[in-house]
Parts: C-alpha cells; structure tokens; sequence
C-alpha cells in the first residue's frame, strides 16, 4: 500500500511538474496588440492598445456609432501610463495607468481618461470613475488602414499625442512639469545617496573598526543631509577616536538640528555631557 501511495505521489508530482513547465499560450488576434512610448522630460508615457483595420468598412458613425463610448481601439480598452504626473486639458493627472476612451461625433470628441483597470472593451465603462474629460476637434487625414497612435511636437516638457485611424484624427497635448520632476527625483537619488553613506558610517561605529572610513562616510551623508542622526551618527565616531572637542562641538550641533525637528535627544544630551567632562581644563579654571 505504501509502495502505491509512493507512486502515485511521484506521478502527481510529475504531472504538476509539467504542467507548471507549459509555455505560455499566446492567442492570435485579428486587430494585433501594440504599445508607444515617448519619454518628456523625466517622464515616461506608454499607451497600450490594439489595432483595427478599416477593411472596406465605413468607421465612424456605422462602425464605430455617433455619441456612444468607444474603447479607442480593439479588444481590451486602450491605456495610457504615466510615470510621474501629467497634465491633459487644463486638470492635473496623478501618476499611474488609466483606460481611455472616446465618445465620437460629426463635428466634436469627447475624450477620457478612466480611473477603472482591465476593462475589455466599453461594456463596464463607468463614468463615475472618470478623471479627465474634455472635447477635441476631429481632423480629416489620408486614409490609414490600422488604427495607430503616435506622440508628435516634443518638447521638454509636452507632446501632442495623435489617434489615427481611416480618415480621422484626433489630438490632444500632454504636458509635465519637467523642472519640477528633476528636483524630485535629484532629492530622490540623493536621499538614497545619503542612507547609503549613513548606513556605511554606522557599520564603522558599531563594528569598532576603520573610524577614519566611518567619518568620511558620515561627512557624505552631512553634506547632503545635515540632520541630527548623521551628525550625531559623526559626533559619537569622533568619540570612539577620543577626539572630545570634535565630539562635543558636532555632538552640541546635532542637538541644536534634533530640536529644531522635534527629535528626542535626551540620552545623546546625556553623552555629550560626559564627553565635555573628559575635555581639558581651560587656563584659569579648575576642572
């Protein structure tokens, strides 16, 4: 019986095992996926969609009818990511992926960007999710078989994204503060910059070995962010080297930024006390 369990137990195993080892199933779509991506700036912008052909077919107001909501493309509705914020007509857009979705009329076309996820098609469009609506005027075009989607007009901080599709276009600009995401993301990089340094000078103090190396760390850290914990962090390495005048002085210059930022300093206090203690009298004064 045992022999029986055993084998039956290899075999399930072997089954799990190649099951979980099947290629993933790739399925064929008359209007084929695709992606653009233009980068402004600092940010990235990427639309997902699929792309529709005309195939002699009348489009916009047969096809695709007047004043109902379409998914701007095929299948799943199309999407737009953006990697930092944006803003399309005049309203701020957080961060993040989006569906969009269009509203077609003879001579005007509403355009959305929904909050929704994963929507196939516009059969669960909800308006109640939207976060940017406004109308744009249709251009006429050469007609253009597949439905494509392009970024034109760069600029350091804008792009003007075009639909393309039979003998339409549609176009609107997108813009991000570029100025403004530089100095985030430089305050980002030397945020992680100082942690690193931090977190190098700490390994010195609390392994006891290569003070030299720790305090040069710490001065990284200062230079970029010069609060209590680093200088702290400095004025108790420049303890370990008994160098107390040193210690003292940062130590009291940490205090004074642990104050200003409501940091409780009270036991480093305490420490700074005893290093003031171990400093040489001065001339005319008993210690």
């Amino acid at each position: 019986m045992k022999r029986i369990t055993g084998l039956l137990l290899l075999l399930l195993s072997i089954a799990a095992f190649s099951f979980a080892q099947q290629p993933e199933v790739k399925l064929m779509r008359l209007s084929q996926y695709a992606t653009v991506s233009q980068t402004i700036g600092v940010t990235d912008m990427t639309i997902s969609y699929h792309r529709p052909g005309v195939k002699g077919r009348e489009i916009f107001g047969k096809l695709e009818q007047y004043g109902k909501v379409w998914r701007a493309g095929a299948n799943n509705a199309t999407s737009f990511e953006f990697s930092q914020d944006v803003t399309i007509a005049g309203t701020k857009l957080p961060a993040g992926r989006y569906e969009f979705f269009l509203i077609p009329t003879e001579n005007e076309w509403t355009v959305i960007f929904n909050a929704a996820k994963d929507q196939w098609g516009a059969y669960s469009y909800d308006s109640t999710k939207n976060v940017v609506t406004f109308k744009v005027k249709p251009d006429s075009i050469p007609h253009e078989e597949w439905l494509s989607y392009s970024f034109s007009d760069l600029t350091i901080s804008s792009a003007k994204v075009s639909l393309r599709w039979d003998n339409t276009a549609v176009s609107f600009l997108i813009s991000t503060n570029t100025d403004e995401n530089v100095k985030k993301l430089e305050t980002q990089y030397s945020s992680l910059a100082a942690q690193q340094a931090a977190t190098s000078a700490r390994y010195s103090l609390d392994s006891k070995t290569d003070f030299d190396k720790g305090i040069a760390a710490i001065d990284r850290a200062i230079a970029i962010t010069p609060n209590f914990s680093n200088l702290s962090l400095k004025a108790n390495l420049l303890a370990q080297k008994e160098q107390w005048a040193d210690a003292v002085k940062v130590g009291e210059d940490a205090i004074k930024a642990g104050k200003e930022n409501n940091a409780n300093t009270a036991n480093f206090e305490k420490s700074v006390a005893g290093w003031k203690e171990k400093l040489p009298p001065v001339k005319g004064k008993k210690k």
